[in-house]
């Protein structure tokens, strides 16, 4: 694994931390943002997934 597959599955990884951010916000406060914070886990996986294979 090289340093840009490295960095770029590290960013993937703060964007779907982002994600699941948003997704708790919503739980506890209400504050409608579950739709993008569902967004940002998926497509952050789905990066991962394809940087990695």
């Amino acid at each position: 694994m090289g340093k840009r597959s490295i960095a770029i599955s590290l960013l993937l990884l703060g964007l779907g931390f982002a994600g699941a951010v948003h997704i708790v916000a919503d739980l506890a406060y209400g504050t409608g943002l579950a739709g993008i914070g569902i967004a940002l886990v998926g497509s952050a996986l789905i990066g991962i997934v394809l940087v990695n294979r």
